[in-house]
């Protein structure tokens, strides 16, 4: 046999035992995750799943979601029995739901779950009200009420302006009538001079009442306006009625917030198995 086929069938040789390799150590990742899945061993299945099982793997035993609801429902069951005054809101997909604190109906989601990674945290929506919730702050409701006063005190000083402007202007137009037809031959650059300045003027209160023309030329625009400042002062109102019934909700069932975010913290390290003295599977 030639170097070359000697060469060659070492090379096959190696390939064979690289490929017998890998199948074996696929078949035996196959056989742990299946082991974890019958034993309901969550740290081990996420440590396969999420790490060494191969993505056809993957992708084979979770066609129909299997494993996501798998995973979805044991962190349901542990979620709600470590904090049962947590109760699932919505499903947002197979791994994603929202839960909300206490068990009254107009009680809005305050939590989700991605058993996907799996990861517990505040909407971000939330979060953002719960950062900026200084209950003793009024600066909001205060411009807006200060919105509603300017806007009604205009309502009500736009008519008044606009009378004595009107009045004005037909006083205006009624002497440069005057002005125009009773021009004499020596006092013409007289009563030019005073048309030019009642221009003038007139000009000026036309300005005026444009400022204030909106006011009362369109009323419904008006109201309209004025209802939204309403409709926001009540809602900002409501949001912060909300937040400081959740900051109750958090004291009583919690302590705190921060006790809050160790407590979840805490129960996602137990959980997986991270925690000290926890189950390393």
């Amino acid at each position: 046999m030639s170097e070359d086929a000697k060469s060659t069938d070492n090379s096959f040789d190696t390939i064979k035992e690289v490929a017998f390799q890998n199948i074996g150590s696929m078949l035996r990742d196959l056989q742990a995750f299946e082991d974890a899945i019958k034993e309901e061993n969550i740290p081990e299945i996420y440590r396969i799943y999420q790490g060494k099982l191969h993505e056809e793997l993957k992708k084979t035993s979770n066609k129909n979601h299997e494993i996501d609801q798998l995973l979805a429902q044991k962190i349901h069951d542990r979620f709600t029995e470590k904090f049962p005054f947590m109760h699932e809101t919505q499903e947002i997909s197979p791994t994603m739901h929202y839960y909300k604190m206490g068990d009254y109906y107009r009680e809005r989601p305050t939590i989700a779950i991605d058993a996907d990674k799996p990861e517990i945290f505040v909407l971000p929506q939330i979060q953002q009200e719960w950062d900026n919730y200084h209950p003793e702050n009024r600066d909001t409701l205060d411009k807006i009420e200060k919105e509603i006063d300017h806007l009604d005190a205009n309502i009500i000083t736009a008519q008044s302006e606009l009378e004595q402007i009107d009045a004005q202007l037909k006083e205006i137009e009624g002497e440069k009538a005057a002005k125009g037809n009773n021009k004499s031959l020596f006092g013409r650059g007289k009563d030019e001079e005073e048309i030019e300045s009642l221009s003038q003027k007139e000009q000026s209160l036309q300005e005026e009442r444009q400022k204030w023309l909106p006011y009362v030329g369109n009323l419904e625009k008006t109201h309209q306006k004025r209802e939204e400042l309403i409709r926001s002062h009540r809602d900002y109102r409501l949001r912060q009625a909300v937040v400081t019934k959740e900051f109750r909700l958090i004291d009583r069932y919690f302590g705190s917030m921060e006790k809050m975010q160790t407590s979840i913290e805490e129960f996602l390290a137990d959980y997986l198995g991270k925690s000290e003295g926890g189950d390393q599977a």
